[in-house]
């Protein structure tokens, strides 16, 4: 009778429990709850509410098994760690973990703990914690999470990269953040009284992410050398460490020497999903060697996926409606790629400006200056470039923490400053910088930037953060004469782009590859969302060219990308297929082109080419998952980076390049 009444419980709430993972020999009863959770990014403090779906199965399988439904929960348990901004008295402080202390009860865990930093002011090396527990028979499920959206000043130590001398290389913030973690699971299981086997469930999002992947790797590290985490005798193995990170940055990094290289297989037990569209999880430089632990996971999108994306894209929208209750009433992920005509850039961006004073929304005026030549551009492909070239201009991890750290933490202070009440003010700002590195570039000052620093600010600080903002305007304009469209256009989506870090987006996201949420759905033909493994670009440069054609035969077939290109004028792009993004440039000195391609294929690359010059360069490289899993899931086949260099000599005869991976 008992298992009757565990089947009809289950199916009371419309969801099978079958085929969660391969492996599980359970099947334990699912329970659904509803939390609140708070939306920054919107405009007024709204609570949102959003079901939660829990069952002992998530931990009966090996960690290193992705689960779509723990991944949602675990979000789920992430995003309920949001606090609003203000008023900051001590009342208000106390108040903050009513709704992840709400998210606990409705999954039925006790003894719910905080750190005294998420009960207090934050500052700048401050990390909010929580955990709490629940008991099984034979083991204890410990969930532990930082606080990882509205954490005001704690925002600031974003910006410590610091040299790696005192955090093995990994971003020093986020390191030391990462280890008071570890330190809050030890003490919590002692204090606690915790006895037996016990299950480790971590999760974080966006800065709580990065401090919860690299929490989680230190941890690996430790059991995989035989350390007894706790002092009590309670235990814990590697493959009962379940860890999952959404929109987490890069903080691990390749060059790490006191524990196992970032893609080391070690780390399998560690799940990062990310939107390609995001910008957050492109920070810090991966051209500082900066990375993440374990293995990344990608919301599908055009680039990648546009066979399946339209579908993908109905089922997200239907789910996002649910969890904002239709606040946003459109999602913005067009992208497109504005761009100023050869040799008139000057003249253009000065347009741009007027106009952008005279009250024109940027996006329009993005738009009226469309770039056909990179018409198949996104936000992930335009923002890569513009941090590479950012970073190029910048300087080595040295030269950032010598010139640029400090200053780049007391504007993020100022603008975290508790007289500011606009959840916005995170896109305005840094819009801000990008528009006034553009200023910069043109005209030597900052000073049209100033009236709108002051609307987003106190005004005793525009001052203050325009010379802030001014150390970036060296670097930022020598960004722009080399990537202006880029540059130009990422501004002026800026807005649409920060969507895709809003918490109730990544749930829809997540929600949509989980069936126990997709099949509460009217609409019966909304299908589940599939992720990406592996979901990253191949680049190749081609310079010194005036007329291009290229075939790329791939296990999917043959795609054609034909160009025209004009030592002097713009390129004509006749045939460019869906997953692909082509772009040309044509400056005083030589012509090049660009193309980006996904690399979950293996390509044989023919090219004819035709220069009045007498030498051609083609450069191409890519970066691939150190492991990947084949098709049954159980076979897991290392990669490396790799990076492969093609020279040719130029005249009119057929030259066949073959890069595999």
């Amino acid at each position: 009778m008992k298992g009757i009444g565990l089947l009809l419980l289950t199916s009371a709430i419309g969801i099978s429990t079958m085929g969660v993972t391969g492996n599980s020999a359970a099947n334990y009863p699912v329970e659904k709850a509803t939390f609140k959770y708070a939306p920054i990014g919107r405009g007024e403090h709204l609570e949102y509410s959003a079901d939660v779906y829990f069952s002992r199965n998530y931990f009966e399988h090996s960690a290193t098994e992705y689960d779509p439904h723990l991944a949602t929960a675990s979000l789920s348990m992430a995003i309920s760690t949001f606090t609003f901004f203000g008023p900051y008295t001590d009342e208000w402080y106390q108040n903050q973990p009513r709704f992840v202390r709400g998210f606990f009860d409705a999954i039925n865990f006790n003894t719910f703990t905080t750190n005294e930093d998420f009960v207090t002011s934050a500052t700048f090396d401050t990390i909010g914690l929580c955990a709490a527990k629940r008991e099984f028979n034979d083991y204890t499920v410990v969930a532990v999470t930082p606080r990882s959206g509205g954490y005001m000043r704690e925002w600031a130590n974003n910006m410590h990269l610091g040299d790696g001398s005192k955090s093995d290389y990994m971003h020093e913030g986020w390191y030391n953040a990462a280890n008071k973690l570890i330190r809050f699971v030890q003490n919590y299981v002692v204090e606690n009284n915790v006895k037996g086997k016990i299950k480790l469930w971590m999760s974080g999002f966006s800065r709580g992410g990065a401090t919860t992947n690299i929490a989680a790797a230190l941890i690996d590290n430790k059991l995989n050398n035989g350390e007894q985490l706790f002092s009590n005798g309670a235990t814990l193995n590697k493959d009962d460490v379940f860890a999952y990170t959404f929109e987490a940055p890069q903080g691990a990094n390749v060059n790490v020497r006191n524990i196992k290289k970032p893609k080391d297989s070690l780390y399998n037990n560690i799940f990062n999903v990310i939107n390609p569209l995001d910008i957050v999880p492109k920070l810090a430089m991966k051209e500082y060697g900066f990375t993440r632990f374990g293995r990344d996971k990608y919301v599908t999108n055009q680039f990648y996926d546009p066979n399946n994306y339209e579908a993908n894209r109905r089922t997200f929208k239907a789910l996002l409606d649910r969890f904002n209750f239709n606040q946003v009433k459109a999602y913005n992920d067009d992208f497109v790629m504005g761009g100023f005509s050869i040799g008139n850039g000057g003249i253009d961006i000065i347009s741009t400006i007027i106009r952008s004073l005279a009250g024109t929304d940027m996006m329009d005026i993005v738009k009226s200056y469309r770039d056909v030549t990179k018409q198949n551009y996104d936000a992930n492909i335009a923002g890569a470039i513009i941090i590479e070239e950012l970073t190029s201009h910048i300087g080595d991890r040295k030269e950032y923490v010598r010139k640029y750290q400090t200053p780049l933490e007391r504007m993020m202070l100022i603008l975290q400053d508790e007289h500011i009440q606009d959840p916005g003010v995170f896109s305005t700002a840094i819009k801000l910088v990008f528009i006034g590195g553009i200023v910069k570039a043109l005209t030597g000052s900052l000073v049209s930037a100033k009236d709108a620093i002051k609307k987003i600010c106190n005004a005793k600080y525009a001052d203050e953060v325009s010379d802030l903002m001014s150390v970036l305007a060296s670097p930022l304009a020598s960004t722009y004469w080399e990537r202006p469209n880029e540059l130009f256009s990422f501004a002026g989506f800026i807005g649409g782009i920060m969507q895709n870090h809003y918490p109730d987006f990544n749930l829809a996201h997540l929600a949509s590859q989980d069936s126990y949420h997709v099949s509460t759905l009217s609409d019966k033909s909304l299908k589940v969302v599939p992720f990406i493994d592996n979901a990253d670009y191949g680049r190749m440069k081609f310079f010194g060219y005036n007329d291009i054609g290229l075939r790329l035969e791939s296990k999917k077939g043959t795609r054609v990308i034909n160009i025209d290109g004009h030592y002097a004028g713009k390129s004509d792009i006749r045939d460019c297929n869906l997953g692909y993004a082509a772009g040309y440039y044509s400056y005083a000195t030589e012509e090049k082109m660009e193309l980006f391609m996904p690399i979950n294929r293996k390509y044989n690359i023919s090219m004819k080419s035709y220069s009045k010059k007498p030498y051609h360069r083609c450069e191409y490289w890519a970066y691939y998952e150190f492991f990947t899993l084949d098709n049954s899931g159980s076979v897991r086949n290392e990669k490396d980076h790799k990076k492969e260099n093609v020279c040719f000599a130029s005249d009119r005869h057929k030259r066949d390049v073959t890069i595999n991976k």
